[in-house]
């Protein structure tokens, strides 16, 4: 019986160390599972990210070169009778309104350098916006393109003591 009991106690041991590395084989490779979809599901991120990034950057891209052909219907819309112009213009505009371009307004408003770029000054009110020669965009709130503006300058100082009357 000692041979026999000793036989079943070693291929009891043989067994529990085989289920042992088993288990531990299984636990491994569920780690690696648990790893690689977390991995597929960063990579899915990413390139949706990657995606979303490069639609956006081309769309910029287009409304760039859609923004000349707008400021050459409005000045056409300006110039003539002809309301299909004007239609045409506010048809674009509301396009553009729909894929996030907004216009920034600038007449009357107070020089702002991060959304206009100043092609002259007159003598007016200091640093107020007088006349706008090229309309600015948004585009979701990010600057598309910026507005080109005339700016006021404060005037030639009018005292006594400069025009001689001491």
């Amino acid at each position: 019986m000692d041979k026999n009991g000793s036989k079943t106690k070693k291929s009891d041991k043989i067994e529990k160390t085989e289920v042992d590395e088993s288990l531990k084989k299984i636990e491994d490779l569920e780690n690696k599972y648990k790893r690689a979809i977390a991995d597929y599901q960063n990579l899915d991120k990413r390139v949706s990210e990657e995606r979303k990034e490069w639609v956006q950057k081309s769309n910029r891209e287009l409304l760039l070169r859609l923004l000349p052909v707008l400021d050459t219907l409005v000045l056409a819309s300006k110039h003539s009778k002809d309301q299909g112009v004007a239609l045409s213009v506010q048809q674009f505009l509301d396009v553009l309104k729909l894929e996030g371009v907004e216009k920034i307004e600038t007449i009357g408003r107070n020089f702002d350098p991060y959304i206009m770029e100043c092609v002259d000054t007159l003598e007016g009110e200091a640093d107020k916006v007088l006349e706008e020669f090229r309309t600015g965009y948004t585009l979701h709130g990010q600057l598309l393109r910026s507005a080109q503006v005339r700016v006021g300058k404060k005037g030639r100082d009018s005292s006594p003591q400069k025009a001689g009357l001491e």
